[in-house]
């Protein structure tokens, strides 16, 4: 018989936050600085980009300074677009990603409800200055007990390192009564599996389980978790 959950890990992007939203107002501001008009064509393409790069980030194939980087160099080459650092561009970028940001449905109502009976924790691969902004100017950290960043951990997720670190800081953790949400299959569903804690899949789109992976429940709507626990 599953022990009760005493204990939630959330992921930021793409499950309390929009993060699809708040990114393509980012990427579009950032290009209007330099007179750069980008197309949904074109943005659908930063997109695919960007996934193949954080993909073998989570694999320990490339740096995260390289995902930073290099998603830029390729789009710059893709848009025969010029003359932008893409250092300063990233930058730039990080700003507007953690100001932009948009909270999926019921995200803080949720939240502060479960503050109540819950402890709560951020684990999240974002940059910690895009991070730490999107949590405060959106009031989501006022319901956490703790935020573990990875660039700040120096190992992320889904390595079983993260996730030990992370245990070392949460007082009386029990992998038993932990429980991970999140949106991504290779990032949080892998972690959860890699630390032996429940899994909790945000899937809005539906999409397909197309991976070998211990998947506990599967949620479309972020409301649903109220029922789960």
């Amino acid at each position: 018989m599953n022990k009760k959950i005493d204990t939630i890990l959330w992921d930021i992007d793409a499950t309390l936050l929009n993060f699809e939203a708040s990114e393509a107002v980012s990427i579009r501001e950032c290009f209007k600085q330099y007179d750069v008009t980008i197309t949904d064509e074109q943005f659908e393409m930063y997109k695919k980009i960007n996934r193949s790069y954080w993909d073998r980030f989570e694999r320990n194939e490339i740096s995260k300074q390289s995902v930073y980087r290099d998603r830029f160099v390729d789009l710059f080459a893709y848009l025969n677009v010029k003359g932008i650092d893409p250092d300063t561009f990233n930058d730039a970028y990080q700003m507007a990603i953690g100001t932009n940001y948009v909270l999926e449905e019921g995200a803080i109502e949720i939240c502060e409800t479960l503050s109540k009976n819950y402890r709560q924790y951020v684990v999240t691969n974002g940059s910690t200055v895009a991070q730490y902004t999107k949590l405060k100017g959106s009031t989501l950290d006022q319901y956490m007990d703790g935020i573990f960043i990875s660039d700040e951990m120096g190992v992320a997720k889904p390595d079983k390192k993260f996730f030990d670190l992370c245990a070392s800081q949460i007082k009386n953790y029990d992998p038993e009564t932990t429980m991970i949400i999140g949106d991504s299959l290779t990032s949080d569903m892998q972690g959860g599996n890699n630390a032996g804690i429940r899994c909790c899949w945000f899937n809005p789109k539906q999409l397909p389980l197309h991976l070998d992976l211990r998947i506990d429940h599967q949620i479309t709507k972020l409301k649903e978790v109220l029922d789960l626990l």
